[in-house]
């Protein structure tokens, strides 16, 4: 009896794009090592085959931790993976054609695609003449070669001056960690804070009052203006109509963070200066298959801080939901809830750290050495 031929149903293979290489998608991407995502074609587009973990960049630059004990290898990740990788920055984005368009010129089609850019540095308070004379911490791989400038030309100097401009608690890690390291070359090296009026806003005033104490005793100047100005090695302040200027050899800027360049090329709904406007399913709330999580996105349905805490919770709600929708996007898809409380573990350059959760703080150098077991698990994660 002859066989009949039987049609073969042939299900198409659904693209999933991610467009950088921050914690959400690292998280994603150690899943599908294990348990790789079955009928998917997934790519990652990362400007940067490695991936700088910012909880430990003030440890690295205390001299604690070498460069390769802080990043994570996107390229390995990816490969062992099973995930594409492509190694450039995106300059565009048009979410009505399902395109994402890179610096070669090539556009990269998706039917799901997931944000995790991160944002840069907000430079605002400054003129566009002095931008180029500022370092900014964001991004990172540009920061880390900057710091070793700093580092080189600290050497070569009897005097050296430095300012961080900054009020929050990234602003305070640089900056005992920058003292840490500049004294450590020569006692005479000094680093400036200049934080404007307040200092660690939303944070309660034990954890404020202690970390103060620490600014004291690494002998850390504290200026409490606001910059507006950085020409020709001097730093201009502000305070009502008071103006004051500091000689100094750099100027590292933490000033928060605002959307990233290419976000301004895109036809994603976006708020407070290029962030991705995101609801509680961390999805956009213009186009239902775009996500996005971490610095490049801005909750709208509830105030949630740009940190490290939510990037990595919050992400893990956006892997969850990027496989749900990549199975039926027809199923219902996970909230993040941020806790009430969040732990915070701020380091002091030397090997010492301060805790904060909710009302509770605690310091010492046991902190640290928690803080250090929490940061290496993540980075090292199999």
């Amino acid at each position: 009896m002859p066989i009949k031929n039987i049609p073969i149903k042939i299900i198409p293979l659904k693209k999933l794009l991610l467009v950088g290489a921050g914690h959400a998608h690292i998280g994603l991407l150690r899943r599908l090592r294990g348990t790789p995502l079955i009928n998917a074609d997934i790519t990652l587009i990362s400007e940067q085959p490695q991936s700088i973990y910012s909880g430990m960049l003030p440890g690295w630059m205390a001299g604690h931790y070498i460069l390769d004990d802080i990043r994570i290898d996107i390229a390995a990740l990816c490969k062992q993976a099973g995930v594409h990788f492509i190694q450039q920055p995106i300059v565009k984005i048009d979410a009505k054609s399902q395109r994402v368009m890179t610096a070669d010129d090539y556009d990269h089609s998706y039917e799901v695609v997931s944000l995790n850019t991160g944002a840069d540095t907000d430079m605002h308070w400054l003129n566009n003449a002095d931008i180029n004379s500022v370092i900014a911490i964001r991004p990172l791989h540009s920061f880390v070669n900057q710091w070793s400038q700093v580092l080189a030309a600290a050497q070569r100097s009897k005097h050296y001056q430095l300012a961080i401009i900054g009020a929050g608690a990234a602003a305070i890690e640089l900056v005992m960690a920058a003292q840490v390291a500049l004294q450590r070359i020569h006692p005479n090296h000094q680093v400036f804070l200049i934080c404007g009026d307040v200092l660690l806003a939303g944070f309660n005033y034990k954890f404020r009052h202690r970390v103060i104490k620490q600014l004291k005793r690494l002998n850390i100047e504290v200026v409490y203006e606001r910059a507006i100005a950085y020409q020709n090695g001097t730093l201009m302040t502000e305070r009502a109509s008071l103006q004051q200027s500091f000689s100094m050899d750099a100027v590292i800027a933490a000033t928060g963070v605002t959307g990233a360049a290419w976000t301004t090329s895109t036809d994603i709904a976006t708020v407070d200066n290029g962030f991705i406007a995101v609801n509680a399913l961390q999805q956009s709330v213009s186009h239902n298959n775009v996500f996005a999580v971490g610095d490049v996105a801005t909750r709208v349905d509830k105030d949630v801080a740009h940190s490290g805490v939510h990037a990595v919770h919050g992400g893990e709600v956006t892997a969850d939901n990027l496989l749900t929708f990549m199975v039926d996007k027809n199923k219902p898809l996970q909230s993040y809830q941020p806790k009430n409380r969040t732990l915070y573990l701020l380091s002091c350059g030397d090997k010492y750290a301060i805790a904060s959760w909710g009302s509770v703080s605690l310091q010492g150098r046991w902190v640290w050495y928690i803080k250090r077991y929490i940061d290496k698990r993540f980075v090292n994660a199999k």
